[in-house]
Parts: C-alpha cells; sequence; structure tokens
C-alpha cells in the first residue's frame, strides 16, 4: 500500500512539474523584478520596485540613471508593445511578417519616421542625448534576456527583438504624433480632390489602413478639467488612444531625491503626456496638426529608400517629401468616386473597419457631386506637417517631469492642463474647447466636449458648495456619467414631431416608447440610445445633416421613415429581441489586439482575439463612448485619472487593461467588470530589483 502511495505521488509530482513547464511557455515568462543586476553606462544605483498592488516604483540619484531604469520597466513590461511600434514607425514590418506589410511600411517611410528620427537625434544637445542613450541601455538590457524573448508574441510569431538604438525612441515618438493629426478626408479640400485626382486618394487610403493596423488614433477626444467645491479640487484628465487593446500607457513613479512624480509613460519613449508631482498634475492632448493645400512649386529633390521583406524581396522606394511637406502632382483621377468607393467596400473586414472615414467621406462627396460640374485640378498638392522637420519634444516632456517652465512642443501642439495642489489652473497651448466651470476649468479637442463640460456645470452646481472634505465628493461618478446634453435637448422636439402613437405605423410603435421613457443616457443596458443614434444615422443619411432642436412641422414624414428605417436597420443587424438592442451590443467598444487581428491571420490564438467590452458612454457626454452619429475613429480606449487636493498622494485611475499571459488571464479578467485602482506615490520598498553600475 505504502509502496502504491509513494508511485502515485511521484506521478502526481510529475504531473505538476509537466504542468509548471508548460504553463511557464505557454503563457509567458517574467524578467528579474528582484535581486541585483549590472546595467553598463549607470553612474549609480537605481532600484525598481513592483508591488503587490501593481505600481512600479523608479529610484535613481539622477535624471540620466532614472531613464535608464525606465529603459529596463519598458522593455520587461511591454517588450511587444514598444517593438512591435518601433517597426511599424521604422517601416520594418515586412521583415517580420512578409511581403502583405510592405504597404505599409512603404507609407511609414514616406512620412519619415525613422529617417528624420536619426536626424532629430544627432541635432540633440549632449544632455538630452546622454538621457536617450541611458534609456536604450536599460531597455536592451530586459529586452536581451532570454525570459523577454521567450514571451508568448515572440515565440508565437518565431521572432526575435533587435538591439534598441538610442533614436528609436525618437521614431515612435514621431509616429504617436501622427496618430495625434487629424485624417485627411477631414479636410475640406480633400473632396475636391477626390474629384479630380486620385494621388491624395491613394495616400489617404494606405494612411487610414496604417492607422487602423495599429488601432491607434482618437486622440482628439481628450480632455481634461478642475472645479474647486470649499476646500476640495477635483483634478481630472482623460486622454483616448484609438481602439488599441495595447495599453498606451504604463503608470510608473519616479523619484530622484524627494522629488516623487507619477507619470503616464509611453512604451519605447520617454514622452509623459500625464503626471502628478507633490505640486502639479498636467495633461497633454497627444494631438498635432495637418493641412492639405494646393501649390504651384516644383517638386522637391526625390528622396530614396531600399526596402528589403522578410523573404528577401526588395522594393526601391522614392518620396517627394521635403520640409515644406509630401508633395501629389495633380493628376487625372484613376477611378470615380463611385469605383473608389466600391474598392473600398470590398476591403476585408478589418480594412474597411480602418477605412469607415474615407468610405464615409466619399459618400458624402458623391452626395455634393451630384448636378454639379468637374472641379478644376490645381497643379499640385502638398501635406504640411510640423512633423516633416527634425525635432523632438524631449525637453517639453522633461520640463513637466522637472517642474521647469514648459517650452513650446515640436511634433504636438501640446494642448492641455496643469492643475496645482493648491487649486490653481494653467492652460497649456490653444486647446480648441475652453469652457469655465464652477471655480474650474474645462478644456478639450472635439467641439462635441462642449456637451459634457455643460453636463459637468450642472453636476457640480448641484453639490453643496460648503462642502469640505473629499468624503463628500465622489468624482468616479462624475467621470462615469454616461447623460448627454445633446440628446436631452434634441430629443423631445423630435419625438414631439413625430405625432401622436396611436397615428403611428405599428412598426415603430414601440420604438415611440422606448425613446419617450428614456433618460438621455448612454447607459451599457440602455435600448433608448441605440434607436435614437441609429435613429439619427438614418435621418443624416436622408437628408444630409442632422436635425437641429427648433421645431420644424415638415420634417414629420421624414422623422417618421427614418425612424422605421432605423428600426429595420437595428432589426436585421441584431435580431427582433429588444434584449439585443443594448447600447453595448449596438455599440460594443471593441478592441484589438495589432497584428493577432489582421484578417490574413486566420486563426489568431484566441487569448489575442478582439475584446468586446463596453462602459457606455458618448462623445457628447462625461463618460467617453464612440458614436454611430459622429464621425471620428472609434476611441474606446481611454486613459482616465483624477485626484482631490484634500488627499493629494493618490491618484485614481481607470485604464481597461486585459491581461494575456498567465493561467486564463484573459478569461477571468474579462468575467469582472472593470474597476479603477488607486496609484500612491509614497509606496514603500520591500524587495525590489537593485541596478548596479559595472565596475
Amino acid at each position: 500500500m505504502s509502496r502504491l502511495l509513494l508511485i502515485f505521488g511521484l506521478v502526481l509530482l510529475g504531473i505538476i512539474g509537466l504542468s509548471a513547464v508548460l504553463g511557464h511557455f505557454a503563457y509567458g515568462n517574467m524578467p528579474a523584478r528582484s535581486g541585483r543586476m549590472t546595467l553598463d553606462g549607470l553612474n549609480q544605483p537605481a532600484t525598481i520596485q513592483w508591488s503587490d498592488d501593481g505600481t512600479i516604483t523608479v529610484e535613481a540619484a539622477n535624471e540620466t540613471d532614472l531613464f535608464a531604469a525606465l529603459g529596463y520597466v519598458h522593455g520587461a513590461d511591454k517588450a511587444w508593445t514598444m517593438t512591435l511600434w518601433r517597426q511599424a514607425a521604422l517601416g520594418h514590418l515586412s521583415k517580420w511578417f512578409g511581403s502583405d506589410y510592405v504597404g505599409h511600411d512603404r507609407h511609414a517611410r514616406m512620412l519619415g519616421f525613422g529617417s528624420l528620427a536619426r536626424a532629430s537625434y544627432e541635432a540633440l544637445p549632449i544632455e538630452e542625448k546622454a538621457v536617450l542613450d541611458a534609456y536604450a541601455r536599460g531597455a536592451n538590457l530586459a529586452l536581451s534576456s532570454w525570459s523577454v524573448r521567450q514571451r508568448d508574441e515572440f515565440v508565437l510569431l518565431d521572432l526575435e527583438p533587435a538591439p534598441w538604438l538610442p533614436w528609436h525612441a525618437l521614431a515612435v515618438e514621431r509616429m504617436m504624433a501622427w496618430f495625434g493629426t487629424p485624417t485627411l478626408e477631414a479636410d475640406s479640400s480633400f473632396s475636391s480632390f477626390a474629384r479630380a485626382d486620385s494621388a491624395l486618394v491613394r495616400f489617404a487610403r494606405s494612411d487610414s489602413l496604417f492607422r487602423g493596423m495599429l488601432h491607434l488614433g482618437g486622440a482628439n477626444e481628450s480632455r481634461a478639467w478642475t472645479a474647486r467645491l470649499g476646500e476640495t479640487t477635483i483634478a481630472a484628465q482623460q486622454l483616448a488612444y484609438g481602439n488599441s487593446a495595447l495599453p498606451l500607457f504604463r503608470e510608473v513613479v519616479l523619484r530622484v531625491g524627494n522629488t516623487h512624480v507619477l507619470v503616464a509613460t509611453v512604451p519605447g519613449t520617454i514622452m509623459l503626456p500625464a503626471g502628478q508631482s507633490d505640486n502639479r498634475m498636467w495633461s497633454v492632448f497627444l494631438t498635432s496638426d495637418v493641412a492639405l493645400a494646393p501649390t504651384d512649386s516644383l517638386p522637391p529633390p526625390p528622396l530614396f529608400d531600399r526596402l528589403v521583406d522578410r523573404d528577401g524581396n526588395e522594393t526601391l522606394l522614392t518620396f517627394p517629401r521635403s520640409v515644406a511637406g509630401l508633395y501629389f502632382k495633380a493628376e487625372p483621377a484613376a477611378a470615380s468616386p463611385t469605383a473608389i468607393l466600391a474598392a473600398v467596400d470590398s476591403l476585408g473586414e478589418a480594412a474597411v473597419v480602418a477605412s469607415v472615414q474615407l468610405a464615409d467621406s466619399l459618400r458624402r462627396m458623391l452626395r455634393e457631386r451630384e448636378g454639379t460640374a468637374s472641379v478644376k485640378r490645381p497643379p499640385a498638392w502638398l501635406v504640411t506637417w510640423r512633423g516633416f522637420a527634425a525635432g523632438s519634444d524631449i525637453r517639453s516632456w522633461r520640463a513637466l517631469l522637472n517642474e521647469a517652465e514648459t517650452p513650446s512642443f515640436t511634433l504636438f501642439l501640446g494642448d492641455g492642463l496643469i492643475s496645482s495642489s493648491n487649486g490653481s489652473t494653467a492652460i497649456l497651448g490653444s486647446p480648441p474647447v475652453r469652457e469655465e466651470l464652477p471655480n474650474g476649468t474645462f478644456v478639450a479637442v472635439d467641439p462635441l466636449a462642449r456637451f459634457a463640460a455643460s453636463r459637468l456645470r450642472t453636476l457640480l452646481s448641484s453639490v453643496d458648495s460648503s462642502a469640505t472634505r473629499s468624503d463628500t465628493i465622489d468624482p468616479a461618478i462624475l467621470m462615469m456619467d454616461s447623460y448627454s446634453p445633446w440628446a436631452a435637448t434634441i430629443t423631445p422636439r423630435l419625438i414631439e414631431q413625430l405625432g401622436n402613437r396611436d397615428s403611428l405605423d405599428a412598426s415603430i410603435k414601440d420604438a415611440y416608447a422606448f425613446l419617450h421613457g428614456w433618460d438621455y443616457k448612454f447607459d451599457r443596458g440602455s435600448l433608448g440610445a441605440s434607436l435614437f443614434e441609429r435613429w439619427m444615422t438614418e435621418y443624416r443619411k436622408k437628408v444630409g445633416q442632422l436635425p437641429g432642436s427648433s421645431p420644424d412641422s415638415g420634417r414629420t414624414v421624414i422623422l417618421q421613415e427614418t425612424l422605421r428605417d432605423a428600426v429595420d436597420r437595428i432589426t436585421a443587424e441584431h435580431g427582433d429581441q429588444t434584449s439585443a438592442w443594448r447600447w453595448e451590443l449596438v455599440q460594443p467598444g471593441v478592441r484589438y489586439f495589432p497584428i493577432w487581428n489582421d484578417p490574413s491571420r486566420r486563426t489568431p490564438p484566441s487569448r489575442f482575439a478582439p475584446l468586446t467590452s463596453s462602459l457606455g458612454g458618448h462623445p457628447t457626454s462625461l463618460l467617453y463612448g464612440p458614436s454611430m452619429v459622429f464621425d471620428g475613429p472609434p476611441a474606446p480606449s481611454v486613459w482616465t485619472a483624477w485626484s482631490l487636493t484634500s488627499n493629494w498622494s493618490r491618484t485614481h485611475i481607470y485604464h481597461p487593461i486585459t491581461q494575456t499571459t498567465g493561467f486564463l488571464a484573459r478569461e477571468l479578467a474579462l468575467e469582472e467588470p472593470p474597476r479603477s485602482y488607486v496609484v500612491r506615490r509614497d509606496v514603500t520598498f520591500s524587495s525590489p530589483l537593485h541596478l548596479r553600475p559595472s565596475d
């Protein structure tokens, strides 16, 4: 009996050991997070702490060593993210994934992310070069480790991360600045150009696919605000970055001497778009500007480049780019707008998602073109962007960290807000939306955010102004409020113009009831929100614009027809069971893992499948969420943070993250509702990783 028990025990231990080994390889490996390591080039010892609550704290004696340790953090925790973004910025995706990605590489090189980053690095002062050099050394210490090279993404795709060079951080930064520009379809000149020429249409389509491949964008949906209530000031911000399931930001507490600063870092860069120190909180919107204009100037001397994909196929590239911009000689249209639209509609599923703005723009252009004469072509067109000249915002990011006077930004516009721990506020740059709040300020980029500011004023005014304790105010309620003043303004008038419910067709009587009882909130379970959005979408298709709030007796027939079309459309897409018409299902806020969701990959691993989850929300509510009605890139990925001056050391953060490593990590994370977490700048060390300079 004892012998059988011994055999059984050995077998059980073997199974456990084998499971541990398989789990180790199947669900990722973790680099060193404690103990001692040597980092070449370090001036003095530095420490990194990963606490149990997820807070990362980096401590160093000087700024250069601080960024060396930050490089290790990014390489250890975000190796796949930062190296994927680097490959895209340098135009090297085809080296990893073959000829299918040559078009993306051509586009990145046309925009000059890599070549201009290298030139920018060479022109930097010695001090700023030293920061980038240190960051690269720290990143390479992590990227060269066996545990990082055996991470899931690298093993499953048979890839190996190449060494990180100092100027790579500037290439990723430049690419992020381009993602912060509005798409060319938003430019009023684009429609005229598309009628007569095809060169820029091809460029716009390539750009749409490039942005859609990484699922980044939507920075114009970002907001920040402060409001004082009694003795307490709330400082809050929402930074949007598209529909990527790979988080754009990684929070890290940086300590130099007695200074403790919580920063939202962008892996692969030293960008610090959000942060909070003992004295202030800052928020910088990652937006940039681009413009399209006719030109009669001669084309610049062509730039040449050579592209070699994974299979050794070589492509010679020429680009008409200079500091002045990207030059496109006007040429006859290769296809009619109708043919171009048909080509867009025939793309794969992911490409259609990426090109939805282009398709919508072309549809509007077709409507405008009806009955008009052809447009005379200008000699040429020029796409201008501040990123076509060498430069970096490294000085501005360091100035924010060191609480120095913030210089003007080079790649980014630099719009945002600074909130001080004493309750004062300073606006950064020139954000398009500036709204006054009760003893506070609201800034944003998208004009629709004015509705959110209006709602915030209402909510703040309803709070007892004599409140002095932080427990009388719950900023989370404000940040998660999905009420839309825009919908509340126009919906009652539109319902009134529909007519009496008894006089309506049976097909829209239930819809009328849902809309009549709607509270104008874009909650996850709201049916009224879904019907209203689809209704307004169908109305705009038919009329060419959205209805206003003013009465119009001639609209009744159109309102009834478009509501009927909305019900038919939503029934065709989601079935006739109204429980399937909830806002979270009609507008699900899908987030994608880049590369894994490429349609050419027929069977992506389930752990990298798209994430379908919605908090609700709308561009016109305090809780931001994507919309069917309003054009713009989908941006369900939003980094949200807020603090109270009464407890300034604690920062509340909401950032939807789903882990893909660890046993059943994805499944367990999706089963739990997302929630906010708190980062403390004063967390103490327990068992840190000690980085030591080499002898």
